[in-house]
């Protein structure tokens, strides 16, 4: 009876075991070490700071005033790869990521505590990072966003799924 017992014990543990392993690897793919950048995230956010700096005429609100470069930040890049990832793998560009969660409520979840929250997002299939930029610069919506004075952070993300390679951007003002 008690072997019976301990068998069934193990069968349980090697079950619960395997769930949660399983359940790590679907989630591990969207994140990366804390901090480090991809070459092409790193391109991205170059590009986009110097897009910033050196000032840009946006479709429908004209020439924007010059803004400062983003900082890096790891908690946005975090905020940015969860959106990338659900993008990625649900093929739906869309700003309300799992379970609805929507840009503001990923970055408070990933630590960034700001007044301003948003986020850009693109996809597209044998993109890469200067063809979503220069997607965002002919949006008026996007362009007059990225291009906004009062983002001082940023964290990027690019996530390659089944159904395309998802670019997300996640900006906020100062951290409170």
């Amino acid at each position: 009876m008690l072997l019976h017992y301990a068998l069934r014990m193990l069968k349980a543990f090697r079950m619960v075991t395997r769930t949660l392993l399983l359940s790590a690897l679907t989630v591990l793919p969207t994140f990366s070490v804390a901090g480090a950048q991809t070459s092409a995230e790193a391109q991205l956010l170059a590009r986009l700071n110097q897009v910033r700096v050196q000032g840009v005429t946006c479709p429908g609100s004209g020439r924007r005033p010059t803004a400062g470069a983003l900082r890096p930040s790891v908690p946005h890049a975090q905020a940015a790869r969860l959106q990338a990832g659900y993008i990625s793998a649900s093929g739906r560009v869309t700003h309300f990521g799992a379970g609805g969660s929507t840009p503001r409520v990923r970055a408070a979840r990933t630590g960034v505590r700001a007044t301003s929250v948003t986020e850009i997002v693109y996809m597209g299939a044998g993109s890469n990072p200067e063809g979503a930029l220069r997607w965002w610069l002919q949006s008026p919506v996007h362009c007059y966003w990225m291009t906004e004075g009062r983002y001082t952070h940023a964290g990027v993300s690019v996530v390659q799924g089944s159904r395309g390679t998802a670019y997300v951007v996640v900006l906020s003002s100062q951290p409170q």
